[in-house]
């Protein structure tokens, strides 16, 4: 039996495997549930675990900046996420912007620069409104002692043309946009429990947003128009994770694989029953219904295998190299394990 250190972040759709509805008579898990801000920097900094959720754009970065004792992993095409994490934008009520078309020129906050959500932030923002990263000021909210882009290297190499600026000790997203001092942010409105953390890597300054007339959410959908918008124009839902492993671990067992890819489509199938296709584990938002959400997406909202999201990764492979993340344009088969490139 292989004994596997895994890291996951709460996820109804990896929940059966986590609580263990779902199991394996080839593998048990010693399964670390935390945030994806910590489990992401705990990946970078210690390279703890054996299998583990990543970061897409990060682990695409990794590849070209591991070295021989570090980040030396491969993914499995399983994504547990959607990339909607920056559709919670907020913006100061007095800085005129009504859409993202407005953003173009503005001073604009994201947790993380390097972070999937952010770079397909960008990816919006340049389908749909042709604005580029270099007409946006932007500010990073994690200090630098807890920043994936940090750890990245990131802040000695910036990519050409970007303006980034690391928020201080003193400075909270939160604050900074209540006071005008930037225009739009999204990731400090708290949201993760914080009994799954170590790190204070998010953070909060305190301000009151329920109520506060200066700040407003951006979507008042949520995000559903200008998601729905960008899959009209480019048939692409994006992701925000990825499953890797340990290079090493797979080398000696490449059974390991689909085995992996198994446990979690199973895991995937429970959410979805266990939610009677009504509730988060399975709508992108809330409210919808499935049957709308099927006549436009799909059946499966969360598809795994490398053919399912082809067009999607190689959206984010060549936006990651476009804007100098990456410097060579990734191959989406060299970023998977060779067993599971059929699937």
């Amino acid at each position: 039996m292989l004994h596997l250190k895994t890291g996951l972040t709460k996820n109804p759709r990896v929940e059966p495997l986590i609580n263990g509805r779902v199991k394996s008579s080839e593998v048990t898990f010693d399964i670390t549930v935390t945030t994806p801000p910590e489990l992401f920097y705990r990946n970078l900094k210690y390279d703890e675990f054996d299998v583990f959720e990543m970061s897409i754009s990060e682990y695409l970065i990794t590849r070209e900046r591991r070295g021989s004792d570090r980040w030396q992993w491969i993914a499995l095409p399983i994504f547990p996420t959607k990339a909607f994490v920056w559709l919670g934008l907020f913006v100061n009520s007095a800085a005129g912007i009504k859409s993202l078309a407005d953003l173009r020129g503005k001073r604009v906050g994201v947790p993380d620069y390097v972070m999937t959500a952010a770079l397909w932030l960008r990816v919006f923002l340049c389908e749909l409104y042709g604005i580029r990263p270099q007409e946006i000021s932007w500010h990073i909210g994690r200090l630098k002692e807890f920043s994936h882009g940090a750890l990245l290297g990131l802040d000695k190499e910036p990519p050409a043309g970007v303006s980034i600026t690391w928020l201080s000790d003193n400075q909270t997203f939160d604050v900074m946009l209540d006071r005008g001092e930037i225009d739009a942010a999204y990731g400090f409105a708290p949201r993760h429990d914080r009994k799954l953390q170590m790190y204070n890597i998010d953070r909060y300054g305190g301000t009151p947003i329920e109520g506060n007339r200066r700040l407003r959410k951006l979507f008042s959908d949520a995000g559903r128009d200008i998601v729905q918008a960008f899959y009209r124009k480019t048939h692409v839902v994006p992701a925000n994770h990825v499953i890797v492993v340990q290079r090493k671990i797979l080398a000696e067992n490449p059974w390991l694989a689909l085995e992996l890819m198994k446990l979690f489509r199973e895991s995937k199938r429970v959410a979805y029953g266990a939610a009677e296709r009504r509730s988060l584990g399975y709508l992108y938002f809330e409210g919808d219904n499935p049957q709308s959400q099927s006549a436009m997406f799909g059946d499966d909202p969360f598809p795994y295998g490398v053919s399912a999201n082809r067009k999607m990764l190689e959206m984010l492979a060549a936006s990651s190299h476009a804007e100098d993340l990456t410097m060579k344009l990734a191959r989406i088969d060299e970023l998977f394990f060779t067993a599971t490139l059929e699937t």
